[in-house]
């Protein structure tokens, strides 16, 4: 059993003697792995310049939906470069800029407010601080009035009796009461003084 073991293990060795590279074999791996990636970089470079290509013609072209549509929101980024363009050039010029008041973004076409622009959005807050002013100082007046009703004191009505000999009060808008024997108030009928 022991011959058998050895044998096999000498087999073993011989044949992965056999099978070791030589540093020329090796040379030549690492070299045509060289090449590979080098092949790779350079179609890589030739899809990006394609892309860009592609891109840059496309930008010049017409933008279509995915139906074949044309898609109308670029044609009017488009036109609004073109007529900043050209309202630069008149107002360089010298020319009134009656043009560039239709086109002033700002104001939607059926010619309100745009609240994206800052300019519109103050023209268009502008009531709305008026009106918060407003609230605010008609909160103010009624705060104080109903600190000068927390500051009423009531008048005691010695002329009158509640029920059970209470002393009737005065409140704050005329009516009168008396405290009952739970601690609440209780309001008089009018007809009753």
């Amino acid at each position: 059993m022991k011959k058998l073991f050895s044998l096999i293990a000498i087999l073993g060795l011989s044949v992965s003697l056999s099978m070791a590279q030589t540093p020329a074999v090796q040379q030549t791996k690492k070299e045509t792995t060289k090449a590979k990636a080098d092949a790779k970089k350079a179609t890589a470079k030739v899809k990006a310049d394609a892309k860009n290509a592609e891109k840059k013609q496309a930008d010049a072209a017409v933008k279509l939906k995915k139906d074949g549509t044309p898609d109308k929101r670029y044609a009017v980024k488009e036109t609004a470069k073109e007529t900043k363009t050209t309202v630069k050039k008149t107002a360089a010029k010298g020319a009134p800029a009656t043009t560039a008041a239709t086109t002033v973004p700002g104001l939607k076409k059926d010619g309100t407010p745009d609240k994206r622009y800052s300019a519109a959005k103050e023209k268009a807050e502008a009531p709305v601080k008026a009106a918060k002013k407003e609230v605010t100082t008609v909160k103010k007046q009624t705060t104080t009035a109903a600190a000068s009703a927390k500051d009423y004191r009531p008048t005691i009505d010695r002329s009158l009796k509640g029920p059970n000999g209470e002393q009737v009060l005065t409140g704050p808008r005329g009516g009168k009461y008396y405290i009952n024997k739970n601690g609440n108030k209780t309001y008089i009928k009018r007809e009753a003084e």
